[in-house]
């Protein structure tokens, strides 16, 4: 669903994603492609913010911290940074799924949170709905990305069934219309992490780059942190002195 900035918030409550066409100015569009110029030939990069520091400076966080105002979501912290690439040698499928990950500190056995994983030095964990139901998730496109260029597909409104299991997410995904969410580059998609979604492998042999960043409003429950964001925190400490 393409928006304007006006009704960001209720469009995210009703459909669960938005798209705002040319959220990046020309400048700005370059100004973060050439930041990640040094990673463009891998597929995924992870904690990018925290371990590239060139892309954080090229993006304009008054703008991204207005939109967040607009969405609700006002004093959200990011609490997670991915840089994907689809290209003719690493493309990929990915089936319909929800978000329902988050990156902590450590592993701490509290209710509600479950099916702990450890990769790479940061510890995954699925919270409660409530926590999921606070983060907005914003995609930023580096490249055109339609129909043959591996665009993310979505089923509007399906956030608002909470978690669903694998059986409730096939049944939904089988019976449901789906929406393709084609982009232009500088063009920005906000979603709820809870919204079904997924992508097929591309068609075409060009790069499909994509900035994804997650936001959130909440605090967990001590002594659990949001990992990627304390360690953002720290650099931007170590980079003031």
């Amino acid at each position: 669903m393409h928006h304007k900035a006006s009704g960001i918030a209720e469009t995210l409550a009703s459909q669960g994603f938005v798209i705002l066409p040319g959220f990046l100015d020309e400048p700005e569009l370059q100004r973060l492609r050439q930041a990640c110029q040094s990673i463009s030939d891998q597929y995924g990069v992870r904690q990018v913010l925290q371990n590239y520091p060139s892309i954080h400076r090229a993006l304009n966080w008054d703008k991204l911290h207005a939109l967040l105002n607009a969405a609700n979501m006002a004093g959200a912290q990011t609490v997670r940074s991915i840089f994907f690439n689809k290209n003719a040698d690493h493309n990929w499928l990915v089936s319909w799924h929800q978000d329902m990950t988050i990156c902590v500190n450590q592993k701490t056995e509290l209710a509600g949170y479950s099916k702990w994983t450890y990769k790479k030095d940061v510890h995954y964990v699925e919270p409660p709905a409530a926590v999921l139901e606070a983060m907005l998730t914003c995609r930023i496109a580096l490249d055109d990305a339609g129909a043959e260029n591996a665009a993310l597909k979505v089923i509007a409104g399906s956030h608002q069934s909470g978690k669903l299991s694998e059986s409730q997410v096939l049944d939904i995904s089988q019976t449901a219309m789906h929406e393709t969410c084609a982009m232009r580059a500088g063009d920005m998609l906000l979603m709820k992490p809870l919204l079904l979604h997924a992508s097929d492998k591309a068609k075409l042999a060009i790069q499909r780059r994509v900035l994804h960043l997650e936001f959130s409003v909440s605090r967990l429950p001590p002594p659990l942190h949001w990992a990627e964001a304390a360690c953002q925190s720290a650099h931007v400490s170590q980079s003031a002195d």
